[in-house]
């Protein structure tokens, strides 16, 4: 096999791997339903931070049933229509936003700050993809989320961050959750097959831009005062 053969292979679209109708169902019900638990509590803290503890399960626990309820009468239903399903990093990222708000020694905050690289990879990611659905790039960027290429990029970035920062542990972090999502979305090909969909939907993305990234640029803005 030579080079070309081999270059072909890694790049290739052809035949990807998906996941099962059944597992892609599934997945669609438990990923809005920590999506929208996530979104609750968080909610419920800003406008009710003095509330009743009771509060801090019983809405999560609810949005949860709501979201698992069959039929129309379910969120999960049109949100899925709307948006079809989160991608892997939003479920991990709002599992662990709950993991801390109930098992903080487990999560500490400390361990879920944002760095900028991160945050900065989704947006730039996100703008990429949105101007592929006009056909700016000359191939289709969205295509090479399904060949091989694309899984061995995105890792090698994943793990930049452990080998560049030494021993800072957020750092390590950062990488190991990459590198767990990517994991999953290897073994499960969820939520499409497509790499992309596994690390970034519209969701995140434009929460990155309307929460995270204001709050780095007064950060940036403060330190040059």
């Amino acid at each position: 096999m030579d080079w070309t053969t081999s270059l072909h292979t890694l790049l290739s679209t052809q035949a990807p791997a998906l996941p099962s109708p059944g597992m892609v169902r599934l997945y669609l019900v438990l990923s809005w339903a920590l999506v929208l638990a996530a979104l609750g509590l968080w909610l419920l803290q800003r406008w009710m931070p003095q509330g009743k503890p009771v509060w801090r399960s019983a809405v999560p626990a609810a949005l949860v049933l709501w979201a698992v309820w069959p039929g129309g009468l379910s969120p999960t239903y049109w949100l899925g229509l709307a948006f079809q399903a989160p991608s892997l990093l939003s479920a991990v990222l709002c599992g662990l936003f709950l993991l801390r708000q109930f098992k903080p020694a487990v999560l500490p905050a400390e361990r879920c700050a944002v760095p900028w690289y991160f945050g900065t990879f989704g947006i730039v990611l996100g703008w990429l993809l949105l101007l592929d659905t006009f056909a700016v790039w000359p191939v289709s960027l969205y295509a090479l989320g399904f060949s091989p290429v694309a899984l061995a990029v995105v890792a090698l970035v994943a793990v930049l961050p452990w080998l560049l920062a030494g021993p800072r542990q957020l750092a390590h972090n950062i990488s190991l959750l990459l590198v767990a999502v990517l994991l999953l979305q290897v073994l499960l090909r969820l939520p499409t097959g497509n790499l992309w969909d596994a690390l970034i939907d519209p969701c995140l993305w434009v929460a990155l831009q309307i929460g995270w990234l204001p709050s780095q640029l007064h950060r940036f803005r403060g330190s040059l005062s």
